[in-house]
């Protein structure tokens, strides 16, 4: 869990893995990685979910999964 800029507690869980971060919702399936990019502050996400098949849940996730990936990319100094 994460504390957003609006100072709520999210969901979304974030795990640190070898060069990258995993956040996953608990109650969903789904999930989305971001690999650390060596050459340059910022993260890439693999494993996006498919365009045509989201809806307003999986939106939802993605953008919270961003901020927190981003948020605990900050923290570890890798952006």
């Amino acid at each position: 869990r994460y504390l957003r800029e609006d100072g709520c507690m999210s969901d979304v869980l974030v795990e640190v893995l070898d060069n990258g971060l995993r956040v996953t919702q608990p109650g969903v399936t789904y999930s989305v990685n971001y690999v650390r990019n060596e050459s340059s502050p910022m993260l890439e996400a693999h494993e996006l979910l498919a365009i045509p098949d989201i809806d307003g849940q999986k939106a939802s996730f993605l953008a919270a999964a961003w901020r927190a990936a981003y948020s605990k990319a900050k923290e570890l100094g890798w952006i």
